[in-house]
């Protein structure tokens, strides 16, 4: 509850307010009145709404010495507090006038019925409940620049209702009001402010894993994994005046369905209309293979906490395809002669295992590839380039949910690929020729069906047709001295490259001779 003392200040249509305890800044709200009225006794049938100039409370005398009494009334917009909790609204008033300083007169603060048109004297809105009387003590000035009264009541009465507007009304105590010395001026502006906060909404969106939504009834999601990301939307209306949000503090709970005493919280912090996450990376011991959980989530702020969503269910499974898949490729068998370390069909089988709805598969400790099967519990084909040298290719089925078999292990060997290398003038690791002396490199295949070669001389790039016999000759002039790198690949047909031969030589700074 917020204290707020009688030093309270309003000023230029800011609220200053004293604390007992520090407030969030979205809160405490400041509203104006939207409209304004009084009423006089000396015109029964007639009400004042709207007019400039201050309003008149109690009894007081006009030029002519004739008696009138008034009561003053004030309307709130209040329809941005539909669904807030009310903690504190202090109606606030700055005395423009008394009847007689002296005197302090208790003054009653009434919420009615909203006023029209046709209200009057005669005919003054319905009361609807004495909310608060205050006198105010001789220290406090007179007139009194601030004058405090609790409309905690009758706002949140109002907001039950339904209501979209609050009516207020200023007055003096019946048996008391009919004393000029007692009469009070009040500015048309008055204030209200308010103490609130927006319960967050309940959770929404709620997703188990992946972006999927949670299942409530069955068939459950199934999770093959023992660690997950929960996560939920949260919503909460509080803003500040520059449209800040409160931060929400988002519980997730899990727990086994059969075993509701092992819950497990985790919590997260968001804000309004972002997603929370609720991770429960930390538990693996907690999740078992073919086992029904559920969980739910809540979100708070500082004051107020939501009810739990609904609850959501999943069903795990740790368990793959209990067969290893086989492994086999008729252009890189297992044994015998290895052939050029070109590329080549490996065909995975499931070995019957139903379940089984494609393979992973890994060769020499490179980037895992995936394949379907060409039906559940089938085959699938995958093209590969390995290596020259011993290979080892690792191929595992999965099933629908990744679960994946023992491996398998497919060892084999290929034979190297590398085109040689033979040149005029300028031999490998050696210094000769010079700067604008030709020469011839050839390169030579050690695999049939060689179509292309790809060479570099540095960062000079080309290409060059194989022959019938898959030979194919360059010839290079180098413009500088220095050492060189050429580097060939051999492609064929169907673009496939070799591994690539590399050659060293030198370039003399002068050639022999000159």
């Amino acid at each position: 509850m917020l204290a707020v003392a009688l030093s309270t200040l309003v000023a230029g249509g800011l609220l200053v307010v004293s604390t007992a305890s520090p407030a969030a800044a979205d809160d405490v709200r400041f509203e104006k009145n939207t409209s304004w009225a009084w009423t006089d006794s000396e015109h029964p049938k007639k009400i004042n709404i709207d007019q400039v100039g201050d309003v008149s409370v109690g009894t007081w005398v006009d030029s002519k010495r004739r008696r009138h009494t008034s009561r003053a009334y004030f309307t709130f917009d209040i329809t941005s507090y539909r669904g807030a909790v009310i903690e504190l609204a202090t109606f606030n008033a700055k005395e423009t006038g008394a009847g007689d300083c002296a005197k302090r007169p208790e003054v009653e603060l009434w919420r009615t019925e909203a006023y029209t048109s046709r209200s009057s004297w005669a005919k003054p809105p319905a009361d609807l409940a004495r909310i608060d009387t205050t006198a105010l003590p001789a220290e406090s000035g007179c007139p009194a620049s601030y004058v405090g009264f609790d409309a905690t009541q009758g706002l949140r009465q109002a907001l039950a209702e339904g209501k979209s507007t609050l009516t207020l009304s200023l007055r003096l105590p019946v048996k008391v009001e009919k004393d000029p010395k007692l009469a009070r001026k009040y500015a048309s502006q008055v204030g209200l402010s308010i103490e609130h906060n927006y319960p967050p909404g309940v959770p929404t969106d709620l997703q188990t894993a992946n972006g999927t939504n949670c299942t409530v009834a069955e068939p459950y999601q199934v999770l093959p994994f023992r660690t997950l990301d929960l996560s939920a939307v949260v919503h909460d209306k509080d803003r500040t005046d520059t449209g800040g949000t409160d931060e929400i503090t988002a519980t997730f709970a899990l727990w086994p369905v059969d075993e509701p005493d092992a819950r497990v919280e985790r919590i997260d912090f968001s804000r309004d209309g972002q997603r929370a996450l609720g991770r429960f990376r930390d538990f693996p011991s907690l999740f078992e293979h073919d086992r029904v959980y559920a969980w739910q989530v809540r979100a708070a702020d500082s004051r107020a906490t939501s009810e739990w969503s609904a609850v959501c269910y999943f069903r795990t499974d740790f368990e793959g395809p209990t067969t290893a898949p086989a492994v086999s490729s008729t252009d890189f068998p297992a044994d015998g002669t290895p052939p050029p370390a070109l590329s080549g069909r490996f065909t995975f089988d499931a070995e019957g295992a139903t379940d089984v709805v494609g393979f992973v598969y890994q060769l020499n400790s490179g980037a895992p590839g995936r394949v379907t099967a060409n039906q559940p519990g089938g085959s699938a084909t995958v093209t590969l380039n390995p290596r020259s040298g011993p290979n080892s290719l690792d191929v595992w089925s999965v099933d629908a949910l990744g679960n994946q078999s023992p491996v398998t292990n497919y060892r084999f060997s290929g034979a190297p690929t590398t085109p040689t290398i033979s040149a005029t003038v300028y031999q490998e690791f050696t210094e000769s020729g010079g700067p604008g002396v030709p020469g011839v490199f050839t390169f030579t295949p050690v695999v049939p069906g060689t179509v292309s070669y790809r060479y570099s001389f540095n960062e000079q790039t080309g290409t060059v047709p194989a022959n019938a016999d898959g030979s194919a000759s360059v010839t290079w002039v180098p413009t500088e001295a220095g050492w060189t790198m050429l580097e060939v690949v051999g492609v064929n047909q169907d673009g496939v490259e070799t591994t690539a031969a590399i050659w060293f030589f030198g370039v003399a700074e002068q050639p022999a001779g000159s």
